[in-house]
């Protein structure tokens, strides 16, 4: 139907309507018909058996079957019906349409529907078609008194069926005129509102191209009705609309395709099959191409496996993904790749070849101040040392100079020395040789060298690190994060708090969790106090000896390690505290006894 035209679409829905409304009332008033001329055959042909039952007692007694024959031949004759007269046992004794002496030859007749009914009731009718006369008749049967003087007899007559058959025929033939009329009448009425209602609506169709060709100005359906001339205004409002927004959208396309090509990111699109569909002028100086990249996958146009496996992540699946990559001539970018509705990715590069470059001269910087300091400050920590041990002549003041001295030399001395740990840390690749470690037994030994200063404020450890808990790990490293983590947990809990070590196993990871007492840390905060020198509290962090550099040692030593590092505060379902936490890669036992010794 929906690739039909609109005439032929309206004429076959007329035509299916008026199938419906006219034979399924037509095919009740034929089997109503049909039923009542059934019946009126019925009570006529038990009239008509009256009648002949009447004609018959009047003449008897017949001398004989053949002069009985012989009347029922002249009455049929005469009525227009058969005549028939057949004994209880079923013979036929008389029957006006069979001659006497054929007779004798007909079949026995009483398994016939009208007899058997007749002899359980009297009278039967029946409607069948006849061997003998080859047609179908109406029967109607009764028993009767014997006119020859004889036991009982049974009348039956019978005339044909066709008088019935041909009213319904005649009501048939007239319905099916009527019926091809009335079609003749639809067809020509169904033609005229076609075309009637054709041209509004090409009309539509001829505005509707108009405006996706572009043409917005105003037009009207013409002779048409209320409604249609409604759909146009509907159609010139659309249009404006349309235009309206188009506008906007080109003014936008515009602003955006300005804002692309002048930022110094590189921005580039990739549809849902991996390629590249569309880059800005800053990207195509990265990738130095520019139309020649469009329909590339990244791999071709970067040749830069990092790249391509980013853009995978994303076409797999994944809605966000960011890494570092390193181009020729030292060129660092900082890659970010987003899924975008339609399936493709969104990609954009960073230039940050300038910031690793300050990074590398700050490190190397930092490096080679520490290196430079660490002599004189080895040589003063030990002038000192000496004169505070020595048999020297000072006075209190003196004294207390030099002890001073021997605190501030001892903290730019650890300070120097977590600069160079840092430094070491830093290195890309770091030079760490991963192995199996039990970390549990380490952080106990790690403990130990801080149960002096635990007991001093009265901390209690609830170890729940069960041994074993192998991961593979640096052991030195390893020891060095354990130490930093115990060291703030104990710098910041209360007079009598606890600290509370524990783990949780995975099948690829273990996670470890030291948490403690103290005040917590602000939300503001915990984004960068893996940051070097950064401190919450300044008075309290000198006070105390700590550098600056212990969670950002840990956070370089872990990564260094394969893993990841973070910080919750307060702990879930407490309302002060912290909890430090990091992960390490799993390992089995059996594989430390096969494990090669670190040689550092």
């Amino acid at each position: 139907m929906k690739n039909l035209k609109f005439r032929t679409r309206l004429f076959v829905s007329f035509c299916a309507v008026l199938l419906l409304a006219i034979l399924l009332p037509g095919f009740y008033v034929y089997n109503t018909l049909e039923s009542e001329l059934l019946k009126e055959s019925r009570e006529k042909a038990l009239r008509h058996l009256d009648f002949i039952e009447w004609m018959l007692a009047g003449e008897a007694p017949f001398e004989s079957n053949a002069a009985l024959d012989r009347w029922a031949t002249s009455a049929g004759e005469k009525l227009g019906s058969r005549i028939t007269l057949i004994t209880p046992g079923g013979a036929v004794i008389a029957d006006s349409s069979v001659p006497y002496k054929e007779i004798r030859y007909m079949e026995n007749h009483a398994d016939r529907e009208e007899i058997r009914s007749a002899k359980a009731r009297d009278p039967a009718v029946s409607i069948r078609y006849s061997s003998t006369l080859k047609q179908e008749l109406i029967y109607a049967a009764r028993k009767i008194n014997s006119p020859t003087g004889s036991d009982d007899l049974y009348l039956r007559t019978a005339y044909p069926v066709s008088s019935v058959e041909n009213r319904l025929s005649n009501y048939t033939e007239n319905f099916l005129a009527g019926l091809a009329l009335i079609f003749a009448l639809t067809f020509l009425f169904s033609v005229y509102l076609a075309r009637k209602f054709e041209a509004p609506v090409h009309q539509v169709i001829n505005r509707l191209k108009a405006i996706a060709g572009g043409d917005f100005s105003h037009q009207y359906i013409l002779d048409s009705g209320r409604e249609f001339y409604d759909l146009s205004m509907t159609l010139n409002e659309t249009a404006d609309r349309i235009r309206e927004q188009m506008e906007v959208i080109s003014e936008q396309n515009r602003e955006m395709e300005t804002i692309l090509e002048n930022m110094r990111e590189g921005v580039m699109l990739i549809d849902r099959t991996g390629r590249i569909k569309a880059l800005n002028r800053s990207m195509a100086g990265i990738a130095e191409c520019h139309l020649s990249c469009i329909g590339k996958r990244p791999l071709e146009a970067f040749l830069n496996s990092e790249v391509q496996a980013a853009c995978n992540k994303i076409l797999q699946g994944r809605s966000e993904y960011s890494l570092t990559i390193s181009m020729e001539q030292e060129r660092y970018y900082e890659m970010y790749a987003a899924k975008i509705p339609d399936g493709g990715a969104l990609m954009v590069f960073y230039d940050i070849s300038e910031r690793k470059r300050l990074e590398k001269i700050r490190r190397d910087f930092v490096a080679n101040v520490s290196h430079e300091l660490k002599t004189p400050l080895t040589s003063i920590k030990g002038y000192v040392d000496t004169l505070i041990a020595g048999d020297f002549s000072i006075n209190a003041q003196g004294l207390a100079f030099l002890s001073t001295i021997q605190k501030n030399a001892a903290q730019m001395t650890n300070i120097v020395n977590d600069l160079l740990e840092l430094t070491r840390l830093e290195e890309k690749p770091p030079h760490l040789s991963l192995q199996p470690v039990e970390a549990a037994r380490m952080f106990d030994s790690t403990w130990e060298t801080f149960q002096p200063i635990a007991d001093e404020k009265q901390i209690r450890l609830d170890n729940r690190l069960t041994s074993p808990l192998w991961v593979y790990a640096h052991e030195s490293t390893l020891s060095r994060v354990f130490r930093n983590l115990i060291d703030n947990a104990v710098q910041y809990s209360p007079q009598g708090g606890t600290i509370t070590a524990s783990s949780e196993a995975g099948n690829v990871e273990i996670i470890f969790a030291i948490q403690d007492e103290g005040p917590g840390i602000a939300p503001a905060h915990q984004d960068r106090i893996f940051e070097r020198f950064y401190r919450i509290d300044k008075e309290r962090s000198r006070a105390s000896g700590g550098t600056g550099l212990g969670l950002s040692i840990c956070k370089h030593a872990v990564a260094a390690m394969a893993g990841r590092i973070w910080v919750k505060s307060p702990p879930p379902g407490q309302t002060r505290g912290s909890v430090f936490c990091f992960s390490l890669s799993r390992a089995e036992a059996s594989e430390a006894i096969t494990a090669p010794t670190d040689p550092e």
